[in-house]
Formats: structure tokens, C-alpha cells, sequence
């Protein structure tokens, strides 16, 4: 099942055999929920999980992760899938070279609004941040993995349009923000999106997501200090050739 579908429809045996451990109201709230999804423009998907608010099971979450993606204009497979494949890439298209990440991060991120205004930038954050909640803890890896890109790609760029004043920004924008990354943060993620869509994982992974992965896994480098790992990210996503101090 490609991203996009898994973002427009939860497999619906999962709801099914959720039935055992869940109330007939709890389920029913989750079905009329994907129905919604389904069936209503991306404007009102927020909307169709609001009843979920109080629901923190895996199946509600990644319900709610799939909305954050669709009310944002995310919910056709092109964008999404032909930017997740830049990451298979050697190398980024930054002037220099960079980690092809970054590519990705250039369109995989959140960008509402009118990116001059530091309340719109602030939104954009608020809106990843929230994709992270709810998508690390749907129990669906391919949500854990695309939210945190979509993360660092939102960090990335809004710090870059604080720069440019709102004009347009490209893959060197974003490289020369990264330094600018806060590491405890970046580290945080790191090890959330690690543990939750890498560590042990037995299931095929597509090459982008699991180079992604590896990123990740070379940032944490058993390390147990955050700021040390998202130091570290930050000179990988620079800098994929360089080696961690």
C-alpha cells in the first residue's frame, strides 16, 4: 500500500479487530472518523477526527497524523512519493553538496500562510509539531518517518523564510539554516522517529525511508545525550561525508 493510501484509508481490518479492545462508541467514533476522511475535502479533515480528541489508541492517532497530512494539501501521491525518492540520491543538489534529505525537506514540509509573517512561520511549526505527536505514536512507521522529515523540512524553511523576508527559498536556503537548528530538539526527534519507525524493525522498508533510517541511526551512534545527536545530525545533513566528533 503506497503513502497515499495509507494516508487517505487506515486498513479497515485494523478496525475491525480493534473491536475486541475498544468500546462500541470508541469504534464508531474511529469508523465515522475514516468515513469522513474519505469522503470530505481536505479543508474539513481535522474536522472528521475532532471526536477523536480524547482517543489515544494507535488507530486513532494515525487517523488524526493522516489529517494534519490532508488538510494540508498533502493528500495526492506525487508530491509526497517523488520527494521521498530524492532521498535515495548520493548526494543533495545544495551548491557543495549536502545530504539528499534536504532535497526531500525542500518540498516535505509545511508552508500555509503568508511565510513573511512570523505568526504563519510560528503556525507552520505548530502544525509539524503536531504531525510528530499523533504520527509517532500511530504504530504505522511510514507516518513516524515522513512527519519527522517533514519536521526539519518546516524548521528548515521557515528559518529560511524569516531570512529572505518571505521570497522563495531553494536547497541552499535550507543548508544554511542548519546550523541554526536547536540540537536538544533536532536530538529528541531523532531518537523518537528512530525508535518508533527504525529500531527493530522486520518489515521491508522502501530505500528512501530506510536510508533515512540509517541518517538517523549514525546521528544516535550510542550516544544517550540529545544535544550530542541533534549536533550530529545537523553535521550529517550538511555534510553527509563528515564524521561525527
Amino acid at each position: 500500500m503506497n503513502l497515499y493510501l495509507k494516508l487517505r484509508l487506515i486498513i479497515p481490518a485494523l478496525l475491525i479487530f480493534s473491536s475486541t479492545s475498544c468500546k462500541k462508541s470508541e469504534l464508531e467514533d474511529l469508523k465515522n472518523a475514516q468515513i469522513c476522511l474519505n469522503t470530505s475535502p481536505a479543508a474539513q479533515a481535522k474536522t472528521c477526527v475532532a471526536s477523536l480528541s480524547g482517543d489515544n489508541s494507535q488507530l486513532a492517532n494515525a487517523l488524526k497524523c493522516s489529517a494534519v497530512f490532508i488538510s494540508e494539501g498533502f493528500g495526492t501521491p506525487t508530491s509526497l512519493l517523488s520527494a521521498l525518492d530524492q532521498i535515495t540520491n548520493s548526494s543533495g543538489s545544495c551548491t557543495g553538496g549536502c545530504s539528499s534529505s534536504i532535497d526531500a525537506m525542500a518540498s516535505l514540509n509545511f508552508d500555509s500562510g503568508n511565510l513573511a509573517l512570523l505568526a504563519d512561520r510560528n503556525a507552520n511549526i505548530a502544525t509539524a509539531n503536531e504531525a510528530v505527536s499523533f504520527c509517532a505514536a500511530s504504530g504505522v512507521k511510514i507516518y513516524s518517518q515522513i512527519s519527522s522529515i517533514f519536521k526539519i523540512g518546516t524548521d528548515l524553511s521557515m528559518l529560511a523564510y524569516a531570512t529572505t523576508g518571505g521570497a522563495a527559498i531553494n536547497t541552499d536556503n535550507l543548508q544554511s539554516e542548519i546550523t541554526n537548528l536547536n540540537s536538544l530538539s533536532l536530538g529528541n526527534l531523532v531518537l523518537t522517529t528512530y525508535a518508533s519507525a527504525c529500531s527493530g524493525s522486520t518489515e521491508s522498508q522502501a530505500d528512501s525511508t530506510a536510508k533515512y533510517c540509517s541518517e538517523l541511526s549514525t546521528a544516535i551512534n550510542g550516544s544517550a545525550s540529545a544535544t550530542i545527536i541533534g549536533n550530529c545530525m545537523k553535521i550529517k545533513l550538511d555534510d553527509p561525508n563528515a564524521v561525527c566528533p
